[in-house]
């Protein structure tokens, strides 16, 4: 994307409220719009603002920000929103920097008033390569934006990002199971938990299969992942014993998931135990893996396709695959 790199003076920069890294602030405290204000307040008590601003007052803004031209010398903050509240906050409460450095000013990339909104968060996206990560559900919130609100198309945000078409499908599917789990916590009054969205985001190929499928289903599945009258949590984790993990391994067998969802009494490791006891086949732990390679193989765009063909390892393994197969079913 063209840009210009000018010295700007900081009081003529706002900040940017759609800033992917305040995705889940701003659905947590159910805001659409902060004002500059609020905005600057919600930087300000983030964990890492203050080892910011120390390092920004002994040695100064080290990178150049990104900014967008606004028209009438006002800019908007395309990436760096931290940066521009540290010096705004050490202008404002009168702090002065090590010898020679100027908080005033601050070298930015201003990008034309003429860029649409969509190159707009395409750069976001492009800028965060290489930075501390937006977090998983902030992520997920950015592509999902991308792809109903910008409309791009999951091809073209997978390459933007450099992810798998499968990995930006998936993230799509999960950030809307998110947004109905917050309608279904608020429900119940229950504090929103952003670590939540792990559950969605990790969830096993069968998790998804018997228990993401439809609303109803994943009412199921809210009910599991939060306090029940007797404020336990039946799936307390995602990757410990005793959670999402123990957990896939039985409803395979739907027997032993309407056990589980009927008794509430039941841990997990109860009734894999149970599970284990009866079928044999559970200690090939190899089985639990097919509904995610079936899963990943219906995903596979053509390009992929092409790439596994062309691969000689990979395509011999998958005719082996398909021959023992065909031996199964004879």
């Amino acid at each position: 994307m063209d840009s210009v790199l000018k010295s700007i003076s900081i009081n003529s920069i706002l900040l940017d409220h759609e800033n992917p890294r305040l995705a889940f602030s701003k659905i947590e405290q159910g805001i659409k719009k902060w004002s500059q204000e609020t905005l600057s307040e919600q930087i300000i008590s983030s964990l890492t603002f203050h080892n910011l601003l120390t390092s920004i007052k002994e040695n100064g803004i080290m990178d150049p920000i990104w900014i967008h031209d606004l028209g009438n010398k006002e800019y908007l903050v395309i990436e760096g929103n931290m940066r521009v509240t540290a010096l705004k906050y050490l202008l404002k409460n009168k702090i002065k920097s090590a010898s020679g450095i100027d908080n005033t000013i601050v070298q930015a990339h201003i990008i034309s008033k003429n860029t649409s909104k969509l190159d707009i968060q395409i750069h976001k996206a492009v800028l965060q390569t290489g930075k501390t990560p937006w977090g998983p559900f902030n992520e997920a919130s950015h592509i999902y934006e991308l792809f109903w609100k910008q409309k791009l198309s999951v091809s073209a945000i997978a390459n933007m990002l450099g992810k798998s078409f499968s990995y930006i499908d998936n993230e799509i599917d999960n950030f809307k199971f998110y947004k109905e789990f917050i309608e279904f916590t608020k429900k119940k009054n229950l504090p929103l938990d952003p670590t939540k969205y792990s559950f969605f985001k990790d969830a096993p190929a069968n998790v998804r299969q018997k228990l993401l499928n439809t609303k109803i289903q994943r009412e199921k599945f809210f009910k599991l992942i939060t306090p029940n009258k007797n404020g336990i949590t039946r799936l307390p984790n995602v990757s410990l014993k005793g959670g999402l993990r123990t957990f896939s391994k039985f409803i395979i067998d739907d027997k032993y998931l309407a056990l589980f969802l009927k008794n509430e009494r039941l841990t997990i490791d109860e009734v894999y135990s149970k599970f284990l006891e009866r079928n044999s086949l559970s200690t090939k732990s190899w089985l639990t893996k097919i509904p995610s390679i079936t899963n990943g193989l219906k995903k596979l765009t053509k390009k992929e396709k092409e790439k596994i063909i062309a691969d000689r390892n990979l395509n011999m393994s998958i005719k082996q695959l398909a021959a023992e197969l065909n031996k199964l079913y004879k």
